[in-house]
Order: structure tokens, then sequence, then C-alpha cells
């Protein structure tokens, strides 16, 4: 699990979700372009909810870990997650380079 935070709050999220918003968003600004997301969360409770998400090229939005519970292993959000893949495709031409996959990259280069 993980926390999105956005506009100062905490939403916690699956790790692939989180992923996939952080990542559309990247795209999304390197095009100057912006959207609205419904993004699939857990409410305190644990319970599934949808929150609502404007990102663009002003978004502020950072992940941090949450504690890892069985919500973890009860979610599936492989739709959601290549929805906001096909939108960052059609998004535009540039793409961030994010620094895990860019040292993953270049040291297997050598």
């Amino acid at each position: 699990m993980k926390y999105i935070h956005y506009n100062g709050q905490p939403t916690m999220v699956a790790d692939e979700v989180a992923d996939a918003v952080i990542e559309y968003a990247a795209v999304l600004g390197s095009n100057d372009k912006t959207d609205t997301v419904d993004v699939p969360t857990f409410d305190e409770a644990g319970q599934p909810s949808i929150e609502t998400v404007l990102i663009g090229p002003a978004s502020q939005i950072t992940l941090s870990p949450a504690p890892e519970d069985e919500l973890e292993f009860q979610s599936d959000h492989e739709d959601f997650v290549r929805h906001l893949r096909d939108l960052g495709a059609a998004a535009g031409p540039a793409r961030p380079v994010h620094e895990d996959r860019n040292l993953d990259a270049s040291s297997s280069a050598r």
C-alpha cells in the first residue's frame, strides 16, 4: 500500500495505482496537459472508495509507503492501471525518465 499525497491530504491506494497515477502525472506535466482521474482508494475503515484528482503541470503529488495489510492482496486494479497507461501514451510524445528505471537500464547495458 502507498499514500498519494495530494493537496496536503494522504490517500491510501494500492501500490500499482499509486505508481500509475504519478507516472501519468509526469507525462501530463511534460506535455503541459491536465486531466481528472477517478482514483480507486481505500477510506479510513479500509473500504473501497473513489477520489477524483485533478492532475496537471502544477500538480504536486508525492507518494509514501503505507502500512502493508490484506487490502493490498484484495485489490484488482489492472484495468485502471492499463487505462492510465493508455491515456499517458495518448497524451504526447514526451516521456519522463524514472530514476530507478534509468539506473536499471544503464547497469544492464554494461
